[in-house]
């Protein structure tokens, strides 16, 4: 007994038809590959919820043995040419932008933190003294500015401070004071003030924070 089947009988489309139905469908669409979006800079009370914080990532450190710097930005804002200093929303635009292009300029594994009202603090992680000297060159390139704010042309002027976990400070604390040691003296341009020092009994409120 055969029990193949019989051969398909299935009518074929006509010439071209294949074709036409292939252009009426229209072009294919384009595949968009969006990365995903950075989330806004954390803000933090003060310097004590940023040596917390710090804390959380050294934990990292002491457990696989990896590297870690910090970073300490003071942040003047400034009007174009003889302008005045800013203030209120033109100042905080300003902080803002400046917030969003730091956190552009690192890496995802870094921590980028704002603290108090001007200050920003950077934790790099698997970086040592070299790294931290690099990115903080780079930083002051690219955070200087211009800005745009509205019809305003607006700067930035910076003073950055730079500690490196074991060599600097093994706890959180340790580190943003060292930090803010250095920062003392770091100033970009001649506007930036001084402040004095953080003595070594004091509670973890740094001086350049305000607000």
């Amino acid at each position: 007994m055969d029990t193949r089947l019989p051969p398909c009988s299935l009518p074929r489309p006509p010439h071209g038809a294949t074709e036409a139905a292939l252009a009426d469908a229209g072009p294919t669409p384009e595949l968009t590959v969006r990365t995903p979006r950075r989330p806004d800079v954390p803000r933090l009370t003060d310097a004590g919820q940023f040596a917390a914080l710090l804390d959380r990532q050294l934990g990292e450190c002491r457990r696989y043995g990896a590297r870690a710097a910090v970073l300490l930005l003071e942040v003047e804002p400034q009007g174009d040419g003889a302008q005045a200093a800013l203030a209120g929303e033109a100042r905080e635009a300003l902080l803002q932008a400046l917030g969003a292009r730091l956190q552009a300029r690192v890496r995802g594994t870094d921590v980028v933190s704002r603290i108090g009202e001007q200050c920003f603090g950077l934790v790099l992680m698997s970086a040592g003294r070299p790294e931290a000297e690099v990115v903080r060159a780079r930083l002051h390139k690219a955070l200087c500015g211009p800005y745009g704010v509205e019809t305003q042309r607006l700067y930035a002027v910076l003073r950055m401070g730079t500690a490196v976990y074991r060599e600097s400070g093994m706890s959180g604390r340790e580190l943003v004071q060292a930090a803010e040691a250095t920062l003392h003296g770091a100033s970009t341009a001649p506007q930036a003030h001084s402040h004095p020092p953080l003595s070594a009994g004091a509670a973890p409120q740094l001086s350049l924070v305000r607000g």
